[in-house]
């Protein structure tokens, strides 16, 4: 077997144990996304977070989907965020704390660009970068035992993205509870807070998040795009603030 052969496997392998990690299903009009890491709390690698992104820009194009639900595997997390952990093959952790920023951030404004409904289906807790997806999709159902929190204050990590959007959505004290605190905010108290649109049993959560997703679907999709755009303007300009943020801070970790 030639080096050429060899290498050309193992890039298939690779690619197909990164498509068992994000699994993608058209149900009738609406596109399921579901992260497959449950044994990893759904934490995304750089490739997973491209694979979610490829798939809502295809459910873009697709004239056969009215709307994209994102969901997690298991019971417990719907997503930790992503994986901080992830070993990058050419062994530069700088350059990779660079990839997932920009995989995360393409991520999303996939959500926000994304003409057609997003909703996100919390199975379990969204941490991290996953309250942040959680928060810019059009609407979270989320199960009675699911929560949100942004806690990474408690590993030494700034969010500036994770404040900018609390702030926008919500308010400055809502920024200060969640961002400051670490602390993970119960389902019912995100629905109280409009964080979470629905909150159902788990029995019956997908069965939720199909009738919003149906009821958003049906509208207009130039109509609700044109919305959906306008709507999100500022949260894309207080974004674009916090990246430049982050951006700064990973220069400044990379000189020390």
């Amino acid at each position: 077997m030639g080096a050429t052969t060899t290498t050309t496997m193992a890039k298939a392998t690779v690619a197909t144990a990164d498509e068992a990690l994000v699994l993608v299903e058209q149900r009738g009009s609406q596109l399921w996304v579901t992260l497959n890491r449950a044994d990893k709390a759904n934490a995304m690698t750089v490739s997973m977070v491209e694979r979610v992104t490829a798939a809502l820009a295809e459910a873009a194009r697709n004239p056969e989907v009215k709307a994209v639900l994102l969901t997690g595997a298991g019971e417990k997390i719907f997503c930790a965020g992503v994986d901080v952990r992830e070993q990058p093959a050419d062994g530069d952790m700088a350059r990779q704390r660079e990839r997932r920023s920009i995989a995360l951030a393409a991520l999303q404004d996939a959500v926000m660009d994304t003409p057609k409904p997003v909703i996100v289906v919390l199975n379990g807790a969204a941490i991290g970068g996953g309250a942040m997806i959680a928060l810019l999709a059009d609407a979270c159902v989320a199960a009675e035992t699911a929560s949100l929190s942004l806690s990474e204050i408690d590993i030494g990590i700034a969010t500036f993205s994770g404040a900018s959007i609390l702030e926008v959505i919500g308010s400055r004290a809502l920024a200060l509870d969640l961002v400051q605190s670490g602390r993970r905010m119960p389902a019912h108290e995100a629905a109280s807070r409009g964080l979470v649109r629905t909150v159902a049993a788990r029995a019956e959560l997908d069965a939720a998040a199909a009738k919003i997703a149906e009821e958003l679907g049906a509208k207009k999709q130039a109509t609700f795009a044109d919305n959906k755009r306008w709507i999100n303007r500022a949260l894309k300009s207080a974004l674009a603030q916090a990246r430049a943020e982050h951006a700064r801070h990973r220069e400044q970790a990379a000189r020390h």
